[in-house]
């Protein structure tokens, strides 16, 4: 099968090569080609700007794919811009959304008919994908495409930073912990996170790739959420350092931290929040089943930071 890839040179669009690549698909990836990659061998490489008019359809011109998975689809005109430009050569479009466009959530756990209405942009920033979505609707039902829309939540495993208590991925965070410092966590630490393993959503896509029959969209993660009490008793544990923890409003962090860079508003705001997804129709239409867990998720992903040097004892 031969699967065109926008984006994806690093984390989850990488894995998603990988797979692809072992399952003996013939796998084409288009990006700026900024960013440094070790591709397996036989991908092709095209380089294109799909912000430029015409650049997409310029790179791939006369190509034919059974599938396109686009991975940067952030806002309504990228979604746009790829299905017009290949849109009449592909058999399914698949696009990476992001279960952010339900926050916050009226119940718990959510499933994907939970309404989608974007809060300001200041508090959580997921209108742009909201709009992505949208559009990836109406292109392909302009061109007779099949759609799938994958929704990972908040992506945890080697080759990322963890996704830390304050909604963001500064490594500064763990490093405080590994000097000692407290886990200052939002509130009273009993809000809700929900990790997908990057392992678990590679394969969440290669199960919906090539299936235009399965087309829909769909939530995926990991198979329960965990306090972020909890997460802090994880992080200690793969760090190996005594367990300190103090509870603060969120408004409160932000205010004394917020110059420092290692957080924001729209970062900690959507953190503080419940962060609950039912998988059900992934695995019921798909076949999905997750096998890592944030108990084996949180130290892999530290480790992987502390073999890169992005923290460290001192």
């Amino acid at each position: 099968m031969r699967v065109l890839i926008i984006g994806g040179s690093r984390f989850l669009g990488r894995e998603i090569t990988l797979r692809l690549v072992a399952r003996g698909d013939d796998v084409t990836l288009v990006n700026r080609g900024r960013t440094e990659a070790e591709l397996p061998a036989g991908v092709e490489r095209l380089i294109a700007d799909i912000d430029e008019d015409g650049a997409l359809r310029a790179a791939t011109e006369g190509r034919t794919f059974d599938a396109a998975v686009h991975m940067i689809a952030m806002n309504g005109r990228r979604a746009e811009v790829v299905i017009d430009a290949i849109g009449d050569r592909i058999g399914q479009y698949v696009q990476c959304g992001s279960t952010g466009v339900f926050m916050p959530l009226r119940y718990v756990p959510a499933d994907e008919e939970h309404p989608v209405d974007p809060p300001p942009d200041e508090w959580g920033g997921f209108n742009g994908k909201a709009a992505s979505d949208r559009a990836a609707r109406e292109r392909c039902a302009a061109h007779g495409l099949p759609l799938t829309i994958l929704r990972p939540t908040a992506i945890i495993g080697p080759g990322d930073e963890l996704l830390d208590y304050w909604g963001g991925r500064d490594p500064r965070l763990l490093q405080r912990v590994l000097d000692g410092e407290p886990i200052i966590l939002p509130e009273r630490g009993e809000g809700l996170v929900q990790f997908g393993d990057v392992r678990d959503l590679a394969e969440a896509f290669v199960l919906a790739i090539g299936r235009p029959e399965k087309a829909g969209e769909y939530n995926i993660s990991s198979r329960y959420a965990i306090t972020h009490n909890y997460l802090a008793e994880l992080i200690f544990d793969a760090l190996d350092v005594p367990p300190r923890v103090e509870h603060q409003p969120a408004e409160e962090i932000i205010a004394r931290y917020e110059e420092t860079g290692m957080v924001s508003k729209r970062g900690m705001r959507f953190y503080a929040a419940h962060m609950c997804f039912t998988i059900e129709k992934a695995r019921r239409e798909l076949g999905y089943e997750p096998q890592f867990t944030a108990e084996q998720s949180v130290p892999d992903t530290i480790g992987w930071m502390l073999d890169q040097g992005l923290i460290g004892r001192r």
